[in-house]
């Protein structure tokens, strides 16, 4: 390669040889993941969870120092607050009620210990921590909610339990109540298959959740509920349905000071703000301007688990799915919530009475789905990303200049989640690309390009670059336009990358989402190909060197690519990724025991057309199409998708003598967490 020219122009070099100062220890050993921030109500403490390369999620508190804002972990060494209910996990930890309502004791937290399952109490001034619920083999715990009165001692959760579970759908889930003065576990709310987002109102003297039953989806037939609380007796009565309707969902309630219960309900095509109040209706929030916009997240995980490796190798889990905190009532005045149009994220804020609304206009494209808290009447605090800052911790101060209308006064970066510091211009920046498809369902597709970008190189002329497709997981999920340092690590040695949100993928609508019901394993390997065939056509890739990879849904993509399309790809990376349906129907948890249900099968469908699509869409019966070199990398302890998956397609590939590669990662589950050992092993 040609020697760096220090003079201001670029030497030429051929694409995906450059050089570039994101490094492989940058992506992995530097970065952090920052998820779940919260604030105490009494004292408006901040904290939120970091989850760090050595696999440990870590309970962090932001307080004003003397210069700005600092950062500590306040949880002793021994501990990890990340659950393990429904698999995923998140939901780990909530903040008490001090017994005063000043909070003069200070914050305690309640929190799941992901080691043993047990539920712990933290002391945050004395870092003392004290056991509530000890270690089960069998209950899981998540999804923390405290009672609002100062000095109550219960906390509503969901339970997970696992004691008579040969089956999974044989785990049976429950919203609890825990006492914290006596550690008494009163099952409040059961007979669902699924539950999430138990709440307290205001007053204490009502509780909220949703919950949902196989086959449905957590954006499927998803209903919430409300019921009065005996705080006294610690149980509910007068249980009553709020809104939810078959094939519609209800996700996100939450109350706000007015006395509402607010939620996102999907009763038309897209997720739309409603609240009700007891003994009243429910009423849509019709403020203009974002009726194609996507509010609230109907999501799989309890939380957004992902760690900061995850997301540096470009396949997050993120789905439609996680227990999320998008929004947050300010006042009764003053909403600030993430709207989701194709896929790009942007704060607004509105008035739920005059129904004025605005765009904060936040620096920011991809909003961490349980990011978003108030701080108080005019501030919250929220994690993100832009096209060319890695995702960081937020405070927002905003200035209300009448009743209807709000802006930005303030914006402080409180904290970041990798310790290398990158100029801005160093990054490519994303495009959104949107064309009609070809062929199947009438259709657009959608997804973000990012060229290849180097202040110090440059292609021969007359060259078009390589392209990386990356699929995300889910597969009812979406990849953003945020940085993601992963993408950047190829785009700076010359590569395009482009993440596809292939039909189905949620932040576009449920009639886009609902493109995949019936076809998963092949509109979503349609679309990539036609995404391919649209980038080569339209000159921005050399359509001869096209690689793929994606996690999870989004490595079953690859597979499926390969097999069906190999005279298109020149390799492919597959992360802990799906080889055979129907032993992921076998062998998979309970959250996802009946996923393939609507992804896969049509209602008229028998028992023999469901075996034939089974097997015509599992790669591993397909493998002997595959040409290009297979990287194929999962965890030892993967329960979403068994590592036996792994060994089927490797086997498949391997005796009919391709070029396939399997690296396995002990200790590791559904992603990859430890970023150092990934970093080794990769």
């Amino acid at each position: 390669m040609a020697p760096y020219n220090a003079e201001n122009t670029k030497t030429e070099a051929p694409y995906g040889q450059w050089e570039s100062e994101i490094t492989k220890e940058a992506l992995f050993r530097g970065s952090r993941n920052l998820v779940a921030s919260r604030v105490c109500n009494q004292t408006g403490r901040t904290f939120f969870t970091e989850s760090r390369p050595d696999g440990i999620y870590y309970l962090v508190e932001a307080y004003q120092g003397d210069t700005g804002y600092e950062c500590r972990t306040v949880l002793p060494a021994g501990y990890s607050a990340r659950s393990r209910v429904y698999e995923y996990g998140g939901g780990a930890y909530a903040i008490l009620s001090s017994s005063d309502n000043k909070g003069e004791d200070g914050p305690r937290i309640i929190f799941s210990n992901f080691s043993d399952c047990s539920v712990q109490i933290l002391d945050v001034d004395t870092q003392k921590v004290i056991c509530l619920l000890e270690k089960s083999d069998v209950l899981r715990y998540a999804d923390f909610a405290a009672h609002p009165r100062p000095g109550s001692p219960w906390v509503l959760a969901v339970q997970e339990d696992h004691a008579s579970a040969p089956k999974p759908d044989q785990v049976r889930n429950y919203v609890v109540a825990i006492n914290t003065a006596t550690g008494e576990v009163r099952r409040a709310v059961e007979g669902a298959d699924f539950y999430m987002y138990p709440s307290f109102s205001p007053d204490g003297k009502k509780i909220a959740w949703v919950q949902w039953d196989f086959p449905d989806m957590p954006w499927s037939g998803v209903k919430v509920y409300w019921a009065d609380w005996d705080e006294k007796a610690g149980i509910v009565s007068n249980v009553e349905w709020v809104a939810g309707e078959d094939g519609m969902t209800v996700t996100e309630p939450r109350w706000g000071s007015d006395g509402f219960l607010y939620f996102c309900y999907e009763k038309t095509k897209y997720r739309q703000f409603y609240r009700r109040r007891p003994g009243g209706d429910s009423a849509l929030l019709d403020f203009k301007g974002y009726e194609e916009a996507e509010f609230g997240s109907a999501s799989m995980f309890i939380g957004r688990l992902v760690s900061p490796y995850s997301q540096s190798v470009g396949y997050l889990l993120k789905s439609l799915h996680e227990i999320s905190h998008t929004y947050s009532i300010l006042s009764k005045e003053c909403v600030v919530a993430v709207a989701t149009e194709n896929g790009t994220d942007k704060v607004i804020a509105f008035n739920p009475e005059t129904l004025q609304s605005q765009d904060l206009s936040l620096p920011l494209s991809e909003i961490t789905y349980d990011g978003l808290y108030r701080l108080s009447d005019t501030s919250f605090i929220v994690i993100g990303s832009s096209a060319t800052a890695p995702q960081a911790l937020y405070r927002v101060d905003i200035t209300a200049d009448d009743t209807s209308r709000s802006s930005i006064r303030k914006l402080t970066k409180i904290w970041w989640s990798n310790d290398e510091v990158f100029k801005p211009e160093i990054f490519s920046t994303p495009q959104h690309i949107r064309f009609p498809a070809t062929s199947g369902p009438k259709r657009d597709i959608h997804g973000f390009y990012w060229p290849p970008h180097n202040l110090k190189y440059q292609g021969p002329e007359g060259t078009k670059p390589p392209l990386i497709v990356q699929s995300h997981g889910g597969p009812t999920g979406h990849t953003g336009p945020g940085l993601n340092l992963s993408m950047q690590y190829w785009n700076a040695r010359g590569y395009a990358t482009f993440a596809i949100n292939y039909s189905g993928s949620d932040g576009h609508g449920k009639t886009y989402r609902e493109l995949l019901n019936g076809r998963w394993g092949a509109i979503d390997v349609d679309d990539i190909a036609e995404s391919v065939q649209h980038l080569s056509t339209t000159s921005l890739i050399d359509g001869r060197r096209v690689g793929i990879r994606g996690g999870s849904a989004g490595g079953y993509s690859v597979l499926q690519a390969l097999c069906h399309y190999p005279a298109l790809f020149a390799g492919g990376a597959c992360y802990y990724g799906i080889s055979d349906v129907k032993l992921l129907l076998q062998e998979t948890h309970k959250m996802e025991s009946h996923y393939v249900d609507f992804l896969l099968f049509t209602p008229d469908m028998t028992e023999a057309d469901k075996e034939k699509v089974m097997r015509d869409r599992s790669p591993v019966h397909h493998a002997g199409n595959i040409t290009a070199p297979l990287l194929i990398c999962h965890g030892e302890e993967d329960k979403v998708v068994p590592i036996s998956q792994a060994y089927t397609m490797y086997d498949d590939i391997k005796a009919r003598g391709g070029e396939v590669r399997l690296v396995k990662f002990p200790g590791e589950g559904h992603g990859f967490r430890k970023g150092g050992e990934f970093a080794q092993g990769a």
